[in-house]
């Protein structure tokens, strides 16, 4: 939404790709400025673009799940109008989709740019996470998170059209929640050279993380959201049901996810008073 500043360089970023054979789906969330003009002229000059755009803006959430029920490939990724990849991106997650069967989602090293494409800083996600046990993965993939940048890695289109993608909007952080889902269904692999360049800049939505913005920005038009601590952790708990783990597994981190919610008690119980 409202991405004239960087969408082009980021088209760009992704036409540039040494592993060309792709389809680029651009969902235009009602921009207001000049992104749909942006958008239709290089979508005019390559044939590998398809351009959508909805009629009205529904929100963050919603628009990440759109793109996922559109894709027709066996590999997708998302990816924000704002930010960068090496030339290589493609080409070095393919090669380790196609030779690891069992992983799920293979993403690079991050650099956090600034607004002008400056590097402030290398950023280590820490989520190569290959244990054979769903719950070992699961587990350590909380002890790790912070910035979810490894999302914007390639991930197999059928692994992610089962978990509930970025929820239904009632949430913050829902990437942080669909990551955790995903890791369920298989490996993460990390390959350990810089191939995703983060843009940290005020019009983010990394950047406002007050409550009000955070629930227009993923797809809810009230002031707030509705016991958005319950709701997040009810979700890593519904996703765990259906993942397809033996009962033993499912046992134990419904297990941890209670014990999780007994330590943060007193939020749980702020957000009911």
């Amino acid at each position: 939404y409202n991405g004239e500043p960087y969408i082009g360089i980021a088209i760009e970023s992704i036409l540039s790709q040494t592993f060309g054979d792709f389809e680029l789906i651009i969902s235009d969330n009602a921009s207001t400025d000049q992104t749909e003009a942006i958008c239709r002229e290089f979508a005019a000059r390559d044939d590998r673009i398809v351009y959508s755009r909805n009629e009205e803006n529904i929100g963050a959430a919603p628009n990440y799940s759109r793109l996922v029920d559109m894709a027709t490939a066996e590999y997708f990724r998302w990816s924000n109008a704002d930010d960068l990849l090496a030339p290589d991106l493609h080409e070095r997650c393919i090669a380790v989709l196609d030779s690891n069967p069992d992983a799920v989602l293979s993403y690079g090293k991050t650099k956090i740019i600034d607004e002008n494409g400056n590097e402030c800083e290398d950023y280590d996600d820490r989520l190569d996470l290959r244990d054979e046990r769903p719950s070992d993965r699961f587990i350590e993939f909380h002890n790790s998170v912070g910035m979810t940048n490894a999302i914007y890695g390639l991930m197999r289109t059928k692994a992610v059209r089962k978990t509930a993608r970025m929820g239904n909007a009632t949430y913050p952080a829902a990437d942080t929640n669909f990551m955790g889902e995903l890791v369920l269904y298989g490996k993460f692999v990390e390959i350990p050279e810089c191939l995703f360049y983060r843009r940290i800049h005020a019009a983010a939505c990394s950047a406002n993380k007050e409550d009000e913005h955070q629930t227009s920005f993923w797809g809810r038009s009230a002031p707030g959201f509705s016991l958005p601590s319950w709701r997040k952790n009810a979700a890593y708990l519904r996703a765990i049901l259906r993942a397809p783990i033996d009962a033993v597994e499912k046992r134990r981190l419904v297990l941890y996810m209670c014990r999780r919610m007994y330590w943060v008690k007193r939020e749980l119980l702020a957000e009911l008073l």
